[in-house]
């Protein structure tokens, strides 16, 4: 009895010794769990975006945030640690309060994973492309729709 015993330990050590590596969590093979170093686009008039990044960064209930900035206006998405959830109602509020006082334009400020995605490709096409303000506006009004959507 006790061989089997030792023999059964010894198996199940050595199978927990290789475990495999953590898999992503996206489903557009992108891990959600990093949080960018600056969720703001690369442009000389993209100011405002950055600094509505950063004050979103310093919340300890937002995850990660994108912000693009277009013609006065501000496109800012953002996602909610999983255990703050449960407030989401309350922190939409607070965050769209703080963005709306802190600039003075119309902020489109959203916590929904796809706006996100969309606000990031938005970014990198400006970061990697010479993408025209129009461009960028079109995308954002597409974005903005997509955001005032109920389902």
């Amino acid at each position: 009895m006790k061989k089997w015993f030792v023999l059964i330990s010894m198996f199940f050590l050595m199978s927990c010794a290789h475990e495999q590596k953590e898999q992503q969590q996206s489903l557009q093979q992108e891990n959600i769990t990093n949080v960018s170093h600056d969720g703001s686009a690369k442009r000389s008039d993209q100011q405002q975006a950055k600094r509505a990044v950063d004050m979103l960064k310093e919340r300890e209930d937002v995850k990660d945030a994108v912000a693009v900035e277009a013609n006065g206006r501000l496109l800012v998405a953002y996602q909610v640690k999983h255990l703050h959830r449960f407030r989401m109602k309350q922190i939409e509020k607070e965050v769209g309060k703080a963005l709306n006082e802190a600039f003075g334009k119309k902020v489109i400020a959203s916590h929904d994973l796809k706006i996100f995605w969309k606000t990031k490709a938005l970014k990198e096409k400006i970061d990697t492309k010479n993408i025209s303000e129009k461009e960028i506006e079109k995308e954002m009004t597409v974005i903005q729709k997509l955001s005032e959507e109920q389902t």
